[in-house]
């Protein structure tokens, strides 16, 4: 594989929601917190899509962030990454439960 193909996958995966609530679940759900979601909680089962679901349920927000279609696209990959690892969070999701979302004050 070419060294500049694993970069590109890296890139692209460090934007995935999967990634994102797998890796450092505290970091994503006070990303929501910030962004004022309306969502109360996410599972570990499909975290990626209802990240990416809960990142769109919310107030319009200003400033660089991404467009509902870019969204979207990550919602499909996030749906691909979450089906290989359903063995992993269905686990984590018997075990441990859904991840509550914390109201912060910004």
């Amino acid at each position: 594989m070419k060294p500049w193909i694993g970069l590109a996958l890296g890139i692209a995966l460090s934007g995935c929601g999967t990634v994102r609530t797998v890796s450092n679940e505290s970091k994503a759900v006070d990303d929501l917190a910030k962004w004022q979601t309306d969502c109360h909680q996410i599972p570990r089962i499909y975290s990626g899509v209802a990240y990416q679901f809960c990142n769109l349920n919310g107030p319009a927000r200003s400033g660089p962030h991404w467009t509902a279609f870019s969204i979207l696209l990550d919602m499909a990959a996030s749906g691909v990454a979450d089906t290989a690892l359903l063995p992993y969070t269905g686990y984590q999701q018997y075990r441990r439960g859904s991840v509550p979302i914390r109201r912060l004050e910004y």
